[in-house]
């Protein structure tokens, strides 16, 4: 299922989102009083005890999900969390708030951990109701070329975002100033094609990238202005403490540090807190991702 899957679009709604018509008077102000991304981004950190986590994912590494990764735990907590808070997959274009038609993630595939290594970046798709066997499934289909899939081998190593950006990259720079012109003025009326937004990192519910990978502690990524990201996450190493529990034992316990900038005009910051707690319970308790949810919640954009 996809968000808001059967709607017919209306006059004033976009190929990659539905208008949301039902805001109250400070939703509907907040556009227009911050203008930019960068006049109203929000940072959200968190710590979260992930021993118990840490268990699952060895677990369910020996049969059930083979190759799963912590990473793949925090993308299916997400999709879950929008699942449940789906004002989190809204985005601002032209002083408008859209309900996003889709669920889509983006991140950064390193191909080797040397400092002339490739990269590229994957932008899975997903159901709302997808579990984490199908979140990790999909991720590791278009992430790893070379034991589960061949979509990144092909052509050189290269996947279609990779020889987009590399066909931009060749030509002029007066050029390239004329073409990203060109396609942020459609981006702004809704008229940039799907055949780009879907090869476009920018254009997605969010965006993660495992600095925890590379032996680092997150920091506040911006939220880039082009596209339509409302939603930027930063993972950082996992850290391993010895403190004392309730009852004075002294306990050994794994923490995992997180930290997110997001577009505060999307959604209030009620929303938002009710979004990361499901997120935080999703992550440090991971067996709920297995079944798929009760029920999928869609946004309400129509004034009653």
């Amino acid at each position: 299922m996809k968000p808001l899957e059967g709607r017919r679009r209306r006059h004033g709604d976009r190929n990659d989102g539905f208008l949301v018509r039902n805001l109250d008077p400070m939703g509907k102000l907040i556009p227009f009083i911050m203008k930019s991304k960068a006049d109203s981004w929000v940072l959200f950190e968190d710590r979260i005890d992930i021993t118990h986590t840490q268990d699952f994912l060895h677990e369910m590494r020996k049969g059930k999900i083979p190759g799963l990764t912590l990473y793949h735990i925090i993308f299916a907590a997400i999709v879950r969390t929008y699942s449940q808070v789906p004002e989190l997959n809204r985005f601002v274009a032209r002083s408008n708030i859209y309900a996003r038609n889709e669920m889509k993630g983006s991140m950064v595939v390193m191909k080797g951990m040397q400092r002339d290594s490739e990269r590229t970046t994957i932008m899975p798709h997903f159901e709302m109701e997808a579990t984490l066997k199908e979140v990790s499934d999909e991720i590791q289909a278009l992430a790893n070329p070379i034991d589960r899939t061949k979509k990144v081998a092909e052509d050189e190593n290269r996947n279609d975002f990779d020889k987009l950006e590399l066909a931009l990259s060749l030509i002029p720079n007066w050029l390239i100033s004329l073409v990203f012109g060109l396609l942020k003025f459609l981006d702004r009326h809704g008229w940039i094609p799907k055949k780009i937004t879907d090869l476009s990192p920018f254009h997605s519910s969010f965006f993660i990238t495992n600095m925890g990978s590379i032996g680092m502690q997150p920091v506040y990524h911006h939220i880039y202005e082009f596209g339509t990201i409302s939603v930027f996450g930063a993972i950082g190493s996992k850290e391993t403490v010895h403190e004392l529990d309730r009852n004075g034992v002294l306990r050994r316990r794994t923490y995992l540090n997180m930290k997110f900038v997001v577009d505060e005009r999307i959604c209030d910051g009620f929303i938002y807190a009710l979004g990361f707690k499901h997120i935080k319970s999703c992550i440090s308790k991971p067996e709920q991702l297995m079944e798929r949810p009760r029920q999928v919640i869609q946004d309400k954009i129509d004034r009653d």
